[in-house]
């Protein structure tokens, strides 16, 4: 069994005890420990049948549920027990503070991502929109969110992750939209600017300059002026890309420039690129190019 990261909570006082959140015993099968990530904490958890541990949560948490479909109850305010069945990629909210009393009757598996007080704080500032609380939700679906968590778990799969850059991008678009169910926009919002010719170009400078480096999405909306959320959408509303698409394009367009002179390994190429390994920069010049690097050079 992998070493869950909340065991390291002494060391953290930040880091969450997700374990209280399945049904004991749970197995923690992936933790988000090697990532790296910032403001959002992920483990995936295997449990059989059973009550979940009494406790408190300490952040805000978004669940899915993975593998079968469960079956299980829970109490409401008024201490009634509500029978219902999650699905494969159902969502479920639970607060921080004490937790709901639940009873799982069949074996289940789920995602939980935990969200930092710190980041839902900077998204509601930037977005304007306060923070009431949120109410815990047993099964309900939302697309954004399964989309962003199945990013968010792939990411966590990979042996090779794509980067901060990418997973600070998602930590970022699950806080908005956890913000956004609390407090619904109630009219669509103005098309939001472009970034300034002079600020894309620093940016740009940043990114060239460190493309090599693991990029993060804070660094450069710091070198913007900017905070995240309006930074990401002033990026993409100048290049029509977000960070990420921006960085990789670069990356591929350098790799293949340095593919073509001799003297250079592809394991080399790849590190000075900034991609994660030779396998990863393999597996983007395939999904981009439909060929491998090898085949890339001997084309050239």
């Amino acid at each position: 069994m992998k070493r869950s990261f909340i065991s390291e909570a002494a060391e953290s006082a930040s880091s969450p005890n997700l374990l209280v959140m399945s049904p004991s015993p749970a197995r923690v099968l992936r933790s988000s420990a090697s990532l790296g990530c910032r403001g959002i904490h992920l483990e995936r958890h295997y449990s059989a049948t059973g009550g979940q541990r009494s406790g408190i949560a300490d952040h805000d948490v978004i669940s899915m549920f993975l593998g079968n479909p469960c079956h299980f109850e829970y109490r409401n305010w008024q201490d009634d027990r509500i029978q219902t069945s999650a699905r494969p990629s159902t969502i479920m909210i639970t607060p921080a503070g004490p937790l709901p009393c639940l009873t799982f009757h069949t074996p289940v598996e789920l995602i939980h991502c935990a969200l930092e007080s710190e980041l839902l704080s900077n998204v509601s500032q930037e977005l304007d929109r306060p923070l009431h609380g949120a109410c815990f939700c047993a099964a309900i679906q939302d697309k954004a969110i399964q989309r962003i968590i199945g990013m968010l778990l792939d990411e966590l799969e990979l042996q090779q992750p794509l980067g901060r850059l990418y997973v600070d991008s998602l930590a970022h678009a699950l806080a908005t939209r956890f913000v956004l169910l609390e407090t619904p926009m109630e009219q669509p919002s103005a098309r939001e600017p472009a970034l300034l010719p002079r600020i894309l170009r620093r940016v740009r400078e940043k990114i060239e300059a460190n493309l090599e480096a693991d990029l993060s999405l804070e660094s450069l909306a710091e070198e913007s002026g900017y905070s995240r959320a309006h930074f990401l959408r002033m990026f993409r509303a100048a290049t029509g890309l977000t960070p990420h698409q921006y960085v990789m394009d670069l990356r591929l367009a350098r790799a293949q420039e340095r593919l073509s002179q001799a003297g250079s390994s592809i394991v080399d190429v790849a590190v000075s690129c900034g991609f994660a390994s030779q396998s990863h920069m393999t597996s983007v010049f395939r999904r981009r190019l439909e060929m491998t690097p090898g085949a890339f050079r001997r084309n050239s």
